[in-house]
């Protein structure tokens, strides 16, 4: 099955990949994608020498656009829930998931919290990334 995943699953792939993979495999994905908006976010966040490589690693991903069908969807959600501006990014990714039809793996499953979206939870105790 395909699923969007967050940034955090993406930071994880890099940082605790044997855990993320046993996580990926349990939950039946056989292919991740992410959003245009994680993709600026991980690559904005890293620093001048790992742009590059980060780009690179970014780049086995198919990438979703924030499109039509997402807007869509994102007008009838902001009808129904506020969203405060820290959790702006989320819910473009929630849209982007619900209009593609796709679950979406996390562990921020409560910065996800919309009824039309599956969420597919997961756990890393990590001290620090």
């Amino acid at each position: 099955m395909k699923a969007l995943i967050d940034s955090t699953v993406i930071l994880h792939l890099a940082h605790q990949r044997t855990k993320m993979i046993n996580i990926i495999a349990n939950n039946g994905i056989t292919e991740l994608l992410i959003t245009r908006i994680n993709y600026l976010e991980i690559l904005a966040g890293a620093s001048e020498d790992f742009k590059i490589g980060t780009r690179k690693s970014l780049q086995e991903f198919s990438i979703l656009e924030f499109d039509k069908k997402a807007a869509d969807v994102g007008n009838t959600l902001a009808m129904k829930y506020r969203v405060g501006s820290k959790q702006s990014k989320d819910f473009l990714i929630a849209c982007i998931a619900i209009a593609n039809k796709l679950p979406l793996l996390t562990e921020n499953n409560k910065d996800f919290a919309y009824k039309q979206l599956n969420v597919l939870p997961y756990r890393i105790n990590v001290a620090k990334l």
